[in-house]
Parts: structure tokens; C-alpha cells; sequence
């Protein structure tokens, strides 16, 4: 009952209202009265809070009602105006309620992981960085992770399969990555750490970060180390073209695409099927894009004596690199060409065999 002993402290709490919460919170099976008097949470109160936690935590502090009491007080004393109290008072828990409404779906995966079966029918899938247990994946949707040993979840992106990504870890969390392959629109493939994707570590960053948007500096599967030109496509603005790629099912190797970090941007180039090796390289070209280094031994559709281990080349300029990366007659691939050209400086583009 200790946390009685705070209420008179508390603005928003009168002596009155004090045996009124208690009986709403049991009634409502938040707490439950155990020896001694002492309020003990529930599985469902703790859950809650949790879960208010994860989308707006001011909604379970008291300094919420507390700041409307004081404009309550200011109104009495003749401080502060009725109606533009009214006004303001509404339009934060109009947007709260919105924001809430929005991002409800946080909610419902911790009562889920918590209250039902699925969490038990998830399969293990990954280290967790802070306690280096297995999380569990659950699939039905929303697919997500769930650590039981730290009683957390975690959300995943959504219309594609999850597959563990070589053990490897992020270097800022040791939570171990994922490799995300959309099912859907324009089967883009991506890393993903579980921790920085719900908690972004930089500022300025969202929520739903995935390693091709991360701007760290030194971790290999970021950004910067994958970044090939800026995205092509003339209505995408802060869009980066990266190297990432699509691993197929049943398939050892991985259909390499080239394809826009942002998450709304739908260009994704396809090609250099079967290669084993590719990679972007800190060498440029005139025309600003970063080579790419490609073993074209095993690709389909080359000529055989280029077919070599070691190539690299612009994307864009390269006569082989060009045909091989999407297709060139398709209306899209006519768009992006027409909107920035072929590059600047070598007419005839810039590619090497190098055995």
C-alpha cells in the first residue's frame, strides 16, 4: 500500500477520490488485494501498462490530469479563459486519441504474446541482445518476435517471410539480424535488427528502421556500405538505391536487386541472377553511382568471354552491368533513364573485367 502514501502529493488526487481508484482498479481486475492489504498488478494490469507504455506513456502518469486541474484552477481564479481552455484541453485528446487509434496495433501484440496460444505455437528464430535467449516468431499476424525470459515484444515488417540472417549481430544492441523478403508488391528484401526497428537509436529516425535506412558508420550492413546511387526515380527525393538481396525459396543462392531504402518508394532493379558474390564499392563513377563488384561466372545471359569471376562496373553506364540489372524496355526502367541520363563524362559508360 505504499503507493498510497504518494497520493497527497499528487495535485490530481484528493482524499475522497483515493478509495474510489482502488475499487475501480480491482473491479477492473488490474490488482488484486493479497496479504497485508497490498495491491499486487495482475497479469492484465501489468500488460496495460505495458502497453500504454509502448505507445504513449503520459497516458498512465498523473500529470496529465494533473495539468488539466491546474487550467481548472486558473479558470476559477479568473486567470485563464474558459473557452480556449476547452478548446486546448480537447485538441490534446483529440490528438492522443489519434495517435493512440493509430498505433494500436503495439496493444494488441502484447495481449496476444501474453493471453493467448500463439505466443506458446511461436518458433524459436533469434537471440535476444539484452538477455542472449532465443525469441520466439510468431506469424500470425502481425508477425512479430516475442522474448519471454524479458516479457517483451517486438513488431516486424509486415507481408513477407522472416528468416534468420547467418547469426550475425548488430554491433550497437547484439541483437541478432533478420532478413525480411516481401511477399508482396515489389518483393523487396531487407536487414533487420528486432531493437533498432521498434527503438531507433539515432535522432531524427522512426520507428520501422531497417538496416538499409540506418546511418551508422562502421556497421557493415548498413547504408552507407550498401549504397549504390541515389534512387532513380524523379518523384523520390531522399531515396538511396542499395544492394540488397532476395533470397529464394529452396534456392541456395540469392537474386541480387538493386532497390530504394525508403519504405514507400517501390523501385527495386532486378538482376545479376546467381551470382555468388556481389558487393558496392567505395569507387565511383563520373556519373556519381558507386561500382558494383560482380562475379559474373554463374550469371545467366552473359556473354562467355566476359563471364568472369571478378568484374565490376556502373550500373548505369556499363554496356553489360546496364542490360543485366532490370529490364531496359520496361516503362520504368524508360523513366528513370530519361529523368537523369546515363551519367556524365564517358559516352560509352564504365566497366572492367578484371581476372
Amino acid at each position: 500500500m505504499g503507493v498510497l502514501h504518494l497520493y497527497p502529493h499528487l495535485p490530481c488526487v484528493q482524499d475522497a477520490s483515493i478509495s474510489v481508484h482502488i475499487e475501480n482498479i480491482c473491479s477492473r481486475n488490474y490488482v488484486k488485494v493479497d496479504s497485508g492489504r497490498r495491491l499486487v498488478p495482475t497479469k492484465l494490469g501489468v500488460v496495460l501498462v505495458h502497453g500504454y507504455q509502448k505507445i504513449d506513456p503520459e497516458l498512465i502518469l498523473p500529470t496529465m490530469r494533473s495539468a488539466v486541474e491546474e487550467q481548472l484552477n486558473l479558470i476559477a481564479k479568473g486567470k485563464a479563459d474558459y473557452d480556449r481552455v476547452l478548446v486546448h484541453t480537447l485538441e490534446i485528446f483529440r490528438k492522443k486519441f489519434e495517435y493512440f487509434r493509430d498505433n494500436l496495433g503495439g496493444m494488441d501484440e502484447l495481449f496476444e504474446a501474453s493471453f493467448s496460444s500463439v505466443a506458446d505455437a511461436g518458433r524459436p528464430i533469434s537471440r535476444c541482445g539484452k538477455c542472449r535467449r532465443f525469441m520466439k516468431y510468431i506469424a500470425a499476424k502481425p508477425q512479430r518476435l516475442y522474448c519471454a525470459n524479458c516479457d517483451e515484444t517486438y513488431s516486424l515488417p509486415q507481408g513477407g517471410t522472416i528468416k534468420l540472417y547467418k547469426e550475425l549481430k548488430c554491433p550497437l544492441d547484439e541483437f541478432e539480424l533478420l532478413l525480411f523478403s516481401s511477399t508482396v508488391g515489389h518483393f523487396k528484401s531487407y536487414l533487420v535488427c528486432p531493437y533498432c526497428y521498434n527503438q531507433p537509436p539515432f535522432k531524427g529516425v522512426q520507428k520501422g528502421m531497417s538496416c538499409s535506412l540506418c546511418p551508422h558508420q562502421s556497421c557493415p550492413h548498413a547504408r552507407l556500405q550498401h549504397r549504390v546511387d541515389q534512387c532513380p526515380d524523379p518523384d523520390c527525393e531522399k531515396g538511396v538505391l542499395v544492394l540488397e538481396p532476395h533470397f529464394q525459396t529452396g534456392g541456395p543462392a540469392p537474386k541480387w536487386k538493386l532497390s530504394c531504402n525508403s519504405p514507400r518508394c517501390k523501385v527495386s532493379l532486378s538482376g545479376l541472377d546467381g551470382s555468388p558474390e556481389v558487393h558496392s564499392t567505395k569507387e565511383e563513377c563520373p556519373c556519381g553511382s558507386n561500382l558494383l563488384f560482380v562475379d559474373l561466372s554463374k550469371v545467366s545471359g552473359v556473354p562467355e568471354e566476359i563471364a568472369i569471376k571478378k568484374y565490376s562496373g556502373c550500373w548505369r553506364c556499363d554496356p553489360v552491368l546496364s542490360e543485366l540489372i532490370g529490364d531496359s524496355r520496361s516503362e520504368d526502367r524508360r523513366r528513370y533513364f530519361a529523368s537523369r541520363g546515363r551519367g556524365r563524362g564517358r559516352r560509352k559508360g564504365r566497366g572492367r573485367g578484371r581476372h
